[in-house]
């Protein structure tokens, strides 16, 4: 919950950003800030060649070993190394992205490599709860730096800024929170670092090949102008799937942990099932309320970016499938498979690059989308088999349906309101609350898993009305 709650502020703040941002800046510039975005994420997968995930392992473990000082170590030798690269190639680069941003990429890449190494640790020493609150407090402080100097006339400089700022008092908080054992590594550490990263970073060209690889085909494609609108899409898609996202960081590092024992398969196998009832909480009824109420919602980002409509429903349903393939994926991982997930994400990233070249050459932005979701489709199908190779799956096809039947009622009341009241954007917005409201209670008088759920994390009573 507090890894949800945590990830809910961090998308409103990035939401209020995104708004200022796209209103004072425009879709081209914005447009340049998301192409700009985009390399870096691509240039940070690269700086991290899964050590990330093979430091939140291996110190899950709770073996003897220093593995975050032997971490840090390698982290930084790749920085320089990424950071020379991109000296190298900055010509091309600043051609590619429209502007001179080469040294904004290496400051940003330094501030987000950080960030990342810091939060994997915490993770990694089973404070999911306190590493979940540094991503808060970066989008909080990017955002509000961010609307400060742009609104003072910096512009594009002053959203580049925000960035760094704010991975920067992100990581210096959680650093503060980590243990870091008195012992220098040995040569042990490296290579167990490397015994799991050399499976695992296969994992991360995976997530950013999901996250921003239509953005870069987009990019030869279509104008910049048409990457904002596509931007904003799928930003509010993944605004949805923060929940799923929490339940995977959070069940990791104790799969992890409870994996080396005895007869731990039945516990895994029923974390892995609570993983998936979970998983479309909040993304079913999202996909639903984005068919109802999109074209409005997206108004608010200002002008034509109404025209982003079907890509929100594609995409959204995208991240639907990705959510479930995620906890299949990170289930086996959690269990010290990263050789099964490499060829779920081999076969994957293949088969994304491979669509998005082809679907957005032939039918642009509506081309990128559809390639995210079958190569989503894909993975799930993938995880699912290997996932089955390991432990007992069982797929909670009931709790599911009983989402899929709330969100159901919540579109009935939704629809009537809109066509009985009217489609302004005040009266979305009081429509959205209500369906949300409509949801949840009637998932909390059909699910008795649902009920006990949020009994058990509440710290009052529940009503009579949804009590057994």
């Amino acid at each position: 919950m507090v890894n949800f709650i945590s990830r809910f502020v961090m998308s409103v703040s990035g939401y209020v950003a995104t708004v200022v941002l796209t209103r004072t800046l425009g879709q081209e510039q914005y447009g340049t800030y998301v192409v700009a975005l985009s390399i870096l994420a691509w240039v940070a997968m690269a700086g991290k060649l899964g050590l990330p995930r093979a430091i939140q392992k291996r110190v899950s473990e709770n073996t003897t070993g220093n593995f975050v000082l032997s971490g840090a170590i390698v982290q930084f030798g790749l920085y320089v190394i990424i950071v020379v690269a991109l000296l190298l190639c900055r010509p091309y680069l600043n051609e590619f992205i429209g502007i001179d941003a080469t040294w904004f990429l290496v400051a940003m890449l330094g501030s987000q490599l950080a960030l990342s190494f810091v939060q994997k640790v915490l993770d990694g020493q089973h404070l999911v709860h306190v590493s979940s609150l540094l991503s808060p407090v970066e989008w909080t402080c990017r955002s509000l730096i961010q609307v400060l100097l742009v609104l003072s006339g910096f512009r594009i400089v002053g959203a580049f800024v925000g960035y760094v700022i704010g991975a920067l008092v992100a990581a210096a908080l959680g650093t503060y929170f980590m243990t870091i054992p008195r012992t220098r590594p040995t040569r042990r550490e490296f290579v167990r670092l490397k015994s799991y990263a050399q499976f695992s970073w296969l994992s991360s060209i995976k997530n950013r090949t999901f996250m921003s690889m239509d953005t870069i085909i987009l990019a030869v494609f279509v104008s910049n102008s048409l990457i904002a609108v596509y931007e904003v899409a799928w930003n509010l898609a993944s605004l949805f799937a923060i929940f799923g996202v929490s339940i995977s960081q959070t069940l990791f590092p104790e799969i992890s942990k409870i994996s080396s024992e005895e007869g731990s398969r039945g516990e895994i196998a029923g974390l892995l099932r609570v993983s998936l009832a979970y998983s479309g909480l909040f993304i079913i009824p999202g996909l639903v309320g984005s068919a109802l109420v999109g074209d409005v919602i997206l108004t608010i980002y200002g002008p034509g970016f109404e025209t982003g409509y079907y890509i929100l429903l594609v995409l959204t349903f995208a991240r639907l499938l990705y959510g479930y393939m995620r906890q299949f994926l990170n289930t086996i991982d959690a269990i010290d498979r990263p050789d099964l997930t490499f060829a779920v994400n081999a076969v994957f990233v293949v088969t994304n690059l491979v669509l998005n070249v082809v679907l957005t050459w032939q039918f642009g932005w509506y081309g990128a989308a559809a390639a995210t979701t079958l190569s989503s489709g894909l993975g799930l199908v993938l995880g699912y088999y290997y996932a089955t190779q390991v432990v007992d799956v069982t797929v909670p096809v009931a709790e599911i349906s009983k989402q899929c039947f709330a969100a159901v009622v919540m579109a009935a009341v939704v629809l009537l309101g809109r066509l009985v009241i009217g489609n302004s954007l005040p009266i979305v917005i009081g429509l959205v609350g209500l369906g949300a409201t409509v949801y949840f209670l009637v998932l909390l008088g059909l699910s008795e898993e649902f009920r006990t759920t949020v009994r058990d994390n509440l710290p009052f009573a529940l009503p009579s009305l949804v009590s057994e």
